[in-house]
């Protein structure tokens, strides 16, 4: 690639950037539905000719700035359970990362569940394909650290798939709930050792005593 082409690319980028910072610093302060692309062009400090030429729809915007933010997850939860060894140490790792982004988070995320928990099936097929596969991923993740757990004799034999669901609908409910209250009693973050301590209690093996590494 030539430099020229180089130059226009990141200028592309820095262009595409600017506008899905303008979009959501002005979705979590108004809302989706209460902000236009008028506003975010104004935002952005560009023409709404040049916004439309980046992004089709309000949608479309909404839609890349949660691809983003579910891939910048993916890759925390990689650096943080590369540190650790165990199945178990992992998977609370695994844990406390998923609570502390959505708790970094909150007011983006509070858009989503408050305004789109329903219309989001409406465009599932804009919406859901690639969130979704980004999503299972981190399911398959955690059921491939239960599958290691198993093999070394850490966890019970159970159905690693239907344990990571388990996981991810204890993890989602919390946060669903916490997120929609308007002045929480405490941090997200500070429920991790309850999740962890409950989760991995049940699949643990009988014969082992358990072992939750409380983290302060």
């Amino acid at each position: 690639m030539d430099p020229r082409t180089k130059r226009k690319q990141r200028e592309y980028e820095a262009r595409r950037q600017e506008i899905l910072s303008a979009a959501e610093c002005l979705f979590s302060k108004n809302g989706f539905f209460k902000t236009s692309m008028a506003e975010i062009a104004q935002g952005a400090q560009f023409a709404m000719g040049t916004v439309y030429r980046f992004f089709k729809s309000k949608e479309e915007i909404y839609i890349s700035i949660v691809e983003a933010k579910v891939e910048e997850l993916a890759e925390l939860l990689d650096e943080e359970i590369a540190l650790v060894k165990t199945p178990s140490d992992k998977i609370q790792a695994f844990i406390r990362v998923k609570l502390d982004y959505a708790d970094r988070h909150r007011d983006f995320f509070r858009i989503y569940v408050s305004e789109w928990s329903g219309y989001e099936w409406t465009i599932k097929s804009a919406f859901g394909e690639r969130v979704w596969k980004l999503y299972m991923a981190q399911v398959d993740l955690v059921a491939d650290l239960i599958k290691e757990g198993i093999r070394r004799k850490e966890f019970r034999k159970i159905d690693p798939k239907d344990a990571a669901l388990a996981l991810h609908g204890m993890l989602n409910s919390t946060m669903y709930v916490w997120i929609l209250q308007a002045k929480p009693s405490e941090s997200l973050i500070d429920k991790r050792n309850l999740i962890s301590t409950l989760f991995l209690n049940g699949i643990q093996k009988e014969s082992k005593p358990s072992y939750i590494r409380r983290v302060v």
